[in-house]
């Protein structure tokens, strides 16, 4: 999640309670959870976020395998010397949600380990500079299935320069939303590039979903009486098709 200077100085506290209510949604467990907040270095936000997240309870992780996992993790980004903003204390099978903090110089002398998914109710703040160290950012993060953008009007010509950046990073580009919010519809695209999903042509929600279980095979000189009728000569089912590359007058 991208936020600009602009979207600061107008709602910070606003994006701070959306935030901590995005990616604590759950325990954290939503695949859409926002792993890394991207701020200004002077965003002065530390406290909106920090009373954001102490007002979210502790809740239950699935089961226990994700509880260890989540807390190995954990230790992994303390250990690496993230700062800690806020931290509510919880038990080890519901940890009370957590947000820490590093700079754009911490994240890129060590992208795997704060960037690396820490599946549950933990995010990572990364302060940039200038828009220059927010593309080196960019350029560094893994790609998801998300990337959010909470900016101004004011701040269509500097995000129009990040496009090619986020593009590459998402399956869902969202403006002034959160990515826990998905809608099972017509336009929907949930996935992403490779290795958010190892299909990226693909999505798991809204109608375009039946593609998943699709796969299309080829019929090469079969008599008509052998083909399917979406294929026969006849047209029996008015498809809209091609044959031998042409729009096929009868559908």
């Amino acid at each position: 999640m991208v936020v600009t200077q602009a979207a600061v100085a107008a709602r910070g506290a606003d994006i701070a309670t959306g935030f901590a209510g995005s990616f604590t949604l759950s325990g954290g467990q939503f695949c859409t959870k926002p792993g890394l907040l991207l701020l200004p270095a002077d965003h002065r936000m530390s406290d909106a976020l920090r009373e954001a997240v102490d007002g979210s309870p502790a809740q239950p992780l699935l089961n226990q395998k994700i509880a260890d996992g989540y807390e190995a993790r954990a230790e992994e980004l303390h250990s690496a010397g993230a700062e800690v903003v806020a931290s509510v204390v919880g038990t080890h099978e519901a940890p009370g949600p957590e947000l820490l903090e590093v700079t754009a110089e911490q994240f890129l002398a060590d992208p795997d380990t704060y960037g690396t998914e820490c599946f549950g109710p933990t995010s990572v703040v990364v302060t940039y500079r200038d828009d220059r160290q927010l593309r080196e950012v960019l350029d560094a993060v893994e790609p998801s299935l998300t990337v959010s953008v909470q900016a101004e009007d004011s701040d269509v010509p500097r995000v129009r320069e990040l496009m090619p950046a986020l593009m590459r990073l998402g399956g869902r580009l969202l403006w002034n939303q959160w990515p826990t919010g998905v809608t099972v519809s017509w336009a929907q695209q949930h996935g992403g590039p490779y290795p958010a999903t190892t299909s990226p042509t693909t999505t798991s929600v809204g109608t375009a979903a039946i593609d998943r279980f699709l796969r299309p095979v080829a019929w090469q000189g079969f008599p008509d009486a052998l083909l399917p009728d979406a294929l026969q000569e006849a047209n029996p089912w008015q498809l809209p098709r091609r044959v031998d590359g042409r729009p096929d007058a009868s559908g």
